[in-house]
Parts: structure tokens; sequence; C-alpha cells
């Protein structure tokens, strides 16, 4: 907290829901212009997760994938988004989950990954710090489908110029937000990449 050595505190917590995430109900007491203010929120946990985007810096490509998400459907989409690989860290160190992710989820294998840095997906409820990355493949995508059948997935497996990842993010077609921050962010730093 600036100008203060006071921290905030959780005074209570309590699961409300253990399922695929846990919600717990948190109160947490935080000091704030010379008082304590106390906070009672329902915050959303089921672990941290790592994303990269690959791509082929001489053919000038990159892969994006397809994946049916429930709760964009729910909001009265498609339910179909346009990602990068990702998932949860299940105890890997992040690099080597984007690694994992993208094999299991493109069929590619991902090399020379670098960190885009990190994205805190809806910290007003959710507990999720996103590890973002890119790495380069060499060999296109065995198959035009992707994922793991026994986790349910759905997913397309895309090779597009790089020109189109960007327009793609440009234009709001790739409404994930971990997805077009590492675009952009990438293209940020190399604009080589895109062809800029």
């Amino acid at each position: 907290m600036p100008g203060t050595d006071e921290r905030p505190r959780i005074v209570d917590e309590k699961i409300v829901h253990d399922g695929f995430a846990t919600i717990t109900r948190f109160v947490v007491e935080a000091p704030w212009r010379g008082r304590t203010v106390r906070l009672t929120r329902d915050i959303h946990y089921h672990g941290h997760a790592a994303a990269v985007l690959p791509v082929d810096p001489v053919r000038g490509t990159g892969i994006l994938i397809r994946q049916f998400r429930v709760a964009p459907f729910l909001d009265g989409g498609d339910g179909w988004l346009w990602e990068v690989p990702a998932g949860l860290l299940d105890g890997d160190q992040p690099a080597s989950c984007a690694a994992r992710e993208a094999q299991e989820e493109a069929g590619i294998t991902v090399e020379n990954i670098e960190s885009l840095g990190d994205s805190l997906s809806s910290p007003g409820i959710v507990r999720e710090c996103v590890h973002l990355f890119w790495g380069t493949y060499k060999t296109p995508p065995p198959s035009p489908v992707g994922g793991l059948d026994h986790e349910g997935e759905m997913i397309e497996v895309h090779e597009l110029p790089m020109q189109e990842v960007g327009r793609l993010a440009d234009t709001g077609a790739i409404v994930d937000s971990k997805s077009a921050l590492a675009v952009f962010r990438l293209r940020a730093r190399r604009p080589d990449l895109f062809g800029e």
C-alpha cells in the first residue's frame, strides 16, 4: 500500500464451491486513506496457466486455434474463439507448460520460447495469472484437428500468415484476451515477424 507499512489481511475464508474451479468467499481488510475497508469477495480459482504464440519466421506464418467455449456460447455467440495454445500449469514451469500445450493442442513442437510477460484475465474475481510466451516452430501442423479427447477439447488448428494473425487481433476477431495480448505484445517487440 503506497505510503503505509500496513498490508491487507485475510479475516475469513470459506469454500462455497469445489468443482473444476474452487470458489472461496474471502473477507479481507485493507488499509485505505487512514481507515480500514472490509471487502467480501467470492474468488474463482482453477490454477495458473501458460499460453504460447507459435511463429515460423522463415515462412512468415503463425498458429492459432479455434476452440469451442461454453461461456461465450451462453452469452449469445457461436462459442468458437480464435486463441493461442494454452492450458493450466498442472505443476509444470510456465515455459514447459506452453511447449506442452502447443504439442497437445496444435501438434507442433515449439522451440526458442521467450516470455511476453503475464496477464491477469479478470483480477476482480478470478485468481488466474496467464504466463504469455512466443516461440518458433519449423513444420506445419500435422492435422487440422487438435486437442485431447479425454479433456473434451474441440479444437481446430489454423496456420496463418502473420499479417493475418495481426489483422485478426486488430479487428477484434480475437476476443480472447490472453491471445490478443500475446499478438499485440509480440508485434510491439518484433514487428518484422508481421511483415512490418
